[in-house]
């Protein structure tokens, strides 16, 4: 395989924002915001035991069970824009994870089209990369939003990878959690694991990485055979 695209994940991988988000806050106030547009309590409830964006995914699928269309996206949509809020909170003090500017200038030297599928809003997403000079590296930028399924499923990075012009079987997904894992391989795209430091190696190597990596200083030598 000759890879011509890679679709990184943003939080954890290409930055650390989400040292810098209240999550815990954001989950309560979604959980609020479910209940009060009238969903099942017992469902909030259950799915409140997840972590914030499992708990989005359950949530969608509930609301697409029990609601007309339309009224489901209008909810999920209120529930996103209370993480918007939270998320920016923390976008002036987000920083670079360690040798991001040196790995995406080798590959923009080698003339690979890059993007970005996050589980992070778009709007954040926009400015955390023009804040920290990123953005003309990212022909493709896929955020959060109603209309895509969130990660495991692989709904946003097929979305980039088509934004970007590149096949996916001739592209690679770069993230740090499990469910980056998942979403690529349900995808069946080459992905190469980074985990944060709240993520297990076990669990990424269970959900099916190809390669991990300790930091993304070492992904150009694990592209350095797949690159033209």
């Amino acid at each position: 395989m000759k890879i011509e695209g890679i679709v990184f994940d943003l939080d954890a991988t290409l930055v650390n924002l989400g040292g810098f988000v209240n999550w815990r806050a954001a989950q309560r106030q979604v959980a609020e915001t479910y209940l009060a547009c009238g969903c099942s309590e017992e469902a909030v409830k259950r799915c409140n035991e997840r972590n914030l964006f499992d708990m989005l995914n359950i949530m969608e699928e509930e609301l697409q069970a029990t609601h007309p269309q339309d009224e489901a996206k209008q909810i999920q949509g209120r529930a996103y824009a209370i993480i918007d809020v939270c998320e920016a909170q923390g976008v002036d003090q987000c920083q670079l994870m360690p040798s991001c500017m040196e790995v995406l200038e080798w590959l923009r030297e080698r003339g690979v089209k890059m993007g970005v599928a996050t589980s992070n809003s778009q709007e954040v997403t926009e400015r955390i990369l023009e804040l920290r000079d990123l953005r003309s590296f990212f022909s493709a930028v896929v955020g959060r939003t109603p209309e895509l399924r969130m990660k495991p499923y692989p709904d946003q990075i097929l979305a980039c990878f088509r934004m970007l012009g590149v096949d996916p079987r001739r592209g690679v997904v770069v993230g740090d959690s499990v469910r980056d894992v998942k979403a690529a391989k349900a995808a069946d795209i080459y992905v190469v694991a980074v985990p944060a430091r709240f993520t297990r190696r076990e669990t990424l190597e269970q959900a099916g990485a190809d390669s991990i990596i300790s930091s993304l200083g070492e992904l150009p030598a694990v592209l350095s055979s797949l690159l033209p």
